[in-house]
């Protein structure tokens, strides 16, 4: 999971429970609840209480919302740091085309033409995928928190939501009520930018930060915050960012940054880090 310019899929940041079993670090047997803190297509960073080794294999089940289970086997890559004194690792399944998430991952090459990442549900048959999102998507999730969308399980066009919305919106103290998204402020750009005042999230290490959005494009994001990053610093950004749900955050580093003096915060523009196409 580490190597933020060289993941093989974009990383979905969530907390979900995972049955895992298998054999410790001291060679007793366990059954336990493990909690994802972000997991891709391959693998994951989980939270185990057990103490395991780098290499070994463990058991995972997946309990699905619509009453089906996956099952995986994994391998222990790495120790990561705890969270909240609890072991986590960086974990990858030993068969990586194993559909284990119940998520459907979009291919990197479809990432070309999007403006956000979102993970989001079909609010008819509740499957649940990690969408690119256009212009015009981005556009009527800004205004409604939904939007439209060919579902390919029910074979026809749908309503798409985030996953537990209006917990997330009870939680939320930057909800984005008066943004609005307007049409490229350039035409003659090549690459379009949309303005917007999503709330993004950006994150430096362990420690995150509330930002302001201020236009996307499929490249990059510029943003005003507290915070004042260096140009070159390695970031990571959420954007959409809605608190109590999943949130997909994307490596970029800063390319430019200056104050804004009368309004006490920082304007920056940072580029995503797309190097892998594996």
């Amino acid at each position: 999971m580490s190597g933020m310019g060289n993941r093989r899929s974009d990383r979905i940041s969530i907390a979900l429970p995972v049955d895992a079993s298998g054999i410790d670090a001291e060679n007793h047997p366990f059954i336990d609840t493990a909690t994802t803190i972000v997991l891709n297509r391959h693998g994951a960073r989980l939270a185990v209480k057990q103490i395991l080794k780098q290499g070994q294999t463990i058991s995972l089940i997946r309990r699905l919302p619509n009453g089906t289970q996956r099952k995986a086997e994994a391998r222990i890559v790495v120790r990561e740091r705890d969270v909240l004194g609890v072991p986590a690792y960086g974990i990858a399944f030993v068969d990586p085309d194993v559909d284990f998430w119940g998520i459907e991952f979009p291919s990197r090459e479809e990432s070309s033409g999007a403006i956000v990442r979102l993970l989001v549900e079909c609010t008819h048959c509740r499957s649940q995928e990690l969408a690119y999102l256009n212009g015009r998507e981005l556009k009527e999730f800004e205004t409604d928190r939904l939007f439209a969308r060919q579902c390919k399980t029910c074979e026809a066009p749908t309503i798409w939501k985030q996953p537990h919305e209006a917990m997330a919106r009870q939680r939320s103290s930057t909800d984005t009520t008066e943004s609005a998204l307007s049409a490229p402020e350039n035409n003659a750009r090549e690459i379009p930018r949309y303005d917007t005042r999503l709330t993004a999230c950006v994150r430096v290490g362990s420690e995150d930060e509330m930002a302001v959005c201020e236009n996307v494009s499929k490249q990059g994001i510029a943003f005003r915050s507290q915070r004042k990053y260096g140009v070159g610093t390695e970031v990571e950004i959420a954007v959409p960012f809605t608190a109590g749900t999943a949130n997909v955050f994307i490596p970029a580093v800063i390319m430019h940054s200056r104050p804004l003096p009368s309004a006490g915060l920082n304007r920056h523009g940072a580029k995503y880090m797309h190097k892998d196409k594996t």
